[in-house]
C-alpha cells in the first residue's frame, strides 16, 4: 500500500512540474509570437519606397534592390520559419521534451534578434541616403556662392598673393571640377558619393579662404618686414664693429645668412601653399632675430658696464690693498700686546693672498681691454666675478679688523670687571662689619681666600705680555663666579646671624617652662659662639617648633615686616 501511495505522489509531482514547465514555455512562445508579429507589421516597405522619389540609377538603385531583397527574405522566409518553429516548441512541450523545446525557442530568439539588426541597418542606410540627398541639395547652393566669393577675392587681389596665385588658381579649378563631379554623381543616383564630394568642396573652400586671408600677411612678413630687420641688424652689427666692439664670437653674419636662406625656403613653401609650415617657421625666424638683437644689446650694455666699473673696481682694489697693509701693521702692533691664535694669523695671510690674486686678475683684464681683441660681454663676466670676490674679501677683512679691536675691548672689559669685583668684596666686608657678626665660619673664610686668589690670578694674566685674551677671559669668568658666590653667601650669613639671635630671644619665653627648650637653646648659643650659625638656627628652631608649630615662619614674617617698614 505504501509503495502505491509513493508512486501516486511521484506521478503527481511529475504532473505538477510538467504543467509548470509547459506554462512557462507557452508564455515564452506567446512572447516570441508577439515579437514576430511586431516585426511583420514594421513599415519597412513604405520606408524603402521613399527611395523611388530619387534618381533610381547607380548606387541608389543598387541599395534599393538590396534592401528590398533583404526585406523580402525576412517576410517570405525568416518569419514563416519562425512560425513553424513556434509550433514545434509547443508540440515538444506537450510531449514533456522541455530541453529540446527550449533549444528551439533559443533558435527563434536568435533569428528574431538577427532580423532586428538587419532592419535597423536597412533603416540607417536609408536614412543616410535620403539625408545625404537633402543635405547635398541645400549645401551645394551655399558652396557655389562661397566659391564665387573666393574666386572674386582671388581675382581682385591677385597681386597680393605673389607666386602663390598660380597654386591658388589651380586649387580653385580643382574645386570647380568637383562641382561637375557632384552633378554627375547626383544624376547617376550616387548620393552617398555625392555627399563625400560636398564635404570635400566644403573643406577645400574653407582652406582656400584661410589661404586668401593669411598669404598676403605672410608674404609681407617674408618679403618686407624680416628682410628689413635683417638689414638693420647687419647695419647695426657693422657700426658696432667700427666703434671698436669685438663681435666675432657672436657669428652674426653667419646667422643672418642662415635666416635669409630660411626666408627664401619659406617663400617657396608659400608658393606651394605649405602655409602651416611657413607660419611655424616665421615664429622661429623672429625668435632668432630677437636673440641676435639681444646679443648685440648685451654687448652695448656690457660696454657701458665696463666703462663705468673698471675705474671703480681699480679704486676699490687699491683701497683694499692699502687697508690690508694697515691691518698688517696693526697686527704686528697688536702682537706686541696680545697673543694671537694661529687661526687669526692665517686668516690675515689668506686675505692678503686673495687681494694679490685679485690685483693680478684685474691687471689681466686691463691687458685684454688694451689689446682690444675680446668681447665686452666676456670682460663684464670677468669683472663681475672680480667684484663678487672683492666683496667677499672686504667682508673677511672687516671681520678680521673687528677681531683685533675686540682684543683691546676685551682687555678693558676685563680690567673694568676686576675693579667691580674688588668693590664687591670690599662691600661684603663692610656689610659684615656693619652687621656686627660675631665671627666668620671656616667655610666662608675659605671662600674669601678663594675670591682674593681668583682676583690675583686675573691681575697676573692681565700683566702678561703679550696678553692671551682667551686665557684672560677664562680666568675672569672663574673669578666672577667665585665673587658672585661670595656676595650671595655674605648676604645669607648676615641674615642667618640675625635670624638666629631673634629665634633664641623668642625661645627665651619657654626656657623656664620647658627644660628641653632650655637645653636646646644652650646648645644653640654654644654653636652660635663657635660661629656655627646654621647649626645654631636648626637647634633653636627645632626645639621651639615642637612646642609652638609654625613659630619660625611667624618670626620670619615679623622680621620681613620690620625690614619693609624700615625700607619705606
Amino acid at each position: 500500500m505504501e509503495i502505491i501511495i509513493g508512486i501516486i505522489i511521484v506521478v503527481a509531482l511529475i504532473l505538477i512540474l510538467g504543467i509548470y514547465f509547459r506554462k512557462k514555455i507557452y508564455k515564452e512562445v506567446d512572447r516570441l509570437e508577439a515579437w514576430k508579429i511586431d516585426v511583420m507589421n514594421r513599415p519597412v516597405t513604405d520606408e524603402i519606397s521613399k527611395v523611388k522619389e530619387l534618381n533610381m540609377t547607380g548606387q541608389t538603385e543598387e541599395l534599393f534592390e538590396r534592401w528590398r531583397r533583404q526585406w523580402d527574405e525576412i517576410v517570405t522566409l525568416n518569419l514563416p520559419n519562425i512560425e513553424e518553429y513556434l509550433f514545434d516548441a509547443e508540440e515538444l512541450a506537450d510531449k514533456y521534451r522541455f530541453s529540446k523545446s527550449k533549444a528551439v525557442l533559443q533558435k527563434i530568439e536568435n533569428t528574431l534578434q538577427q532580423t532586428e539588426e538587419t532592419i535597423a541597418k536597412i533603416l540607417e542606410e536609408l536614412k543616410d541616403l535620403i539625408g545625404s540627398e537633402e543635405k547635398n541639395r541645400v549645401e551645394i547652393g551655399e558652396l557655389k556662392s562661397t566659391y564665387r566669393n573666393v574666386k572674386k577675392s582671388l581675382l581682385a587681389h591677385h597681386l597680393s598673393f605673389g607666386k602663390a596665385e598660380v597654386a591658388l588658381e589651380k586649387k580653385l579649378e580643382e574645386v570647380n571640377e568637383k562641382f561637375s563631379t557632384f552633378e554627375e554623381a547626383t544624376t547617376q543616383g550616387n548620393y552617398l558619393e555625392a555627399r563625400e564630394i560636398v564635404l570635400f568642396i566644403k573643406d577645400s573652400l574653407s582652406i582656400m579662404k584661410e589661404y586668401i586671408s593669411e598669404i598676403p600677411e605672410l608674404l609681407s612678413e617674408y618679403q618686407s618686414y624680416i628682410p628689413s630687420q635683417l638689414d638693420d641688424l647687419i647695419d647695426g652689427y657693422k657700426e658696432m664693429q667700427n666703434n671698436g666692439f669685438m663681435l666675432d664670437h657672436l657669428q652674426v653674419e653667419n646667422e643672418v645668412e642662415f635666416l635669409r636662406n630660411k626666408v627664401v625656403e619659406n617663400l617657396n613653401r608659400i608658393e606651394k601653399l605649405e602655409i602651416k609650415e611657413a607660419k611655424e617657421a616665421i615664429i622661429e625666424i623672429k625668435d632668432s632675430l630677437e636673440g641676435l638683437y639681444d646679443l648685440l644689446e648685451k654687448e652695448v650694455t656690457a660696454n657701458h658696464y665696463v666703462q663705468q666699473e673698471v675705474s671703480k673696481i681699480e679704486q676699490v682694489l687699491h683701497s683694499l690693498h692699502e687697508e690690508s697693509k694697515s691691518s698688517g701693521d696693526e697686527t704686528e702692533l697688536v702682537q706686541q700686546s696680545y697673543r694671537l691664535t694661529e687661526e687669526e694669523i692665517q686668516t690675515h695671510k689668506a686675505i692678503v693672498k686673495q687681494i694679490k690674486q685679485l690685483l693680478k686678475q684685474f691687471l689681466s683684464i686691463q691687458s685684454k681691454l688694451n689689446e682690444d681683441h675680446i668681447a665686452y660681454s666676456l670682460i663684464q663676466d670677468e669683472l663681475e666675478d672680480v667684484h663678487a670676490q672683492i666683496e667677499s674679501v672686504k667682508e673677511q677683512h672687516i671681520k678680521y679688523c673687528e677681531s683685533l679691536q675686540t682684543l683691546r675691548k676685551d682687555e678693558l672689559y676685563a680690567r673694568d670687571q676686576l675693579s667691580e669685583m674688588r668693590k664687591a668684596l670690599t662691600e661684603s666686608k663692610r656689610l659684615l662689619s656693619k652687621s656686627n657678626v660675631p665671627g666668620l665660619p671656616q667655610g666662608y673664610k675659605e671662600l674669601l681666600i678663594d675670591a682674593k686668589e681668583s682676583l690675583e690670578a686675573v691681575v697676573i694674566k692681565l700683566e702678561e705680555k703679550p696678553l692671551n685674551m682667551k686665557v684672560v677671559n677664562q680666568t675672569l669668568k672663574e673669578a666672577q663666579d667665585i665673587v658672585a658666590n661670595t656676595t650671595t653667601m655674605t648676604e645669607d650669613l648676615i641674615e642667618q646671624v640675625y635670624l638666629v639671635e631673634q629665634v633664641i630671644q623668642y625661645g627665651n619665653r619657654y626656657r623656664s617652662s620647658y627644660r628641653s627648650i632650655s637645653e636646646a637653646l644652650l646648645e644653640a648659643e654654644k654653636s652660635f659662639r663657635n660661629y656655627e650659625y646654621e647649626t645654631a638656627l636648626e637647634q633653636a628652631a627645632s626645639a621651639i617648633e615642637e612646642i609652638e608649630p609654625g613659630a619660625l615662619k611667624r618670626i620670619q614674617s615679623i622680621l620681613d615686616d620690620r625690614e619693609l617698614i624700615q625700607h619705606i
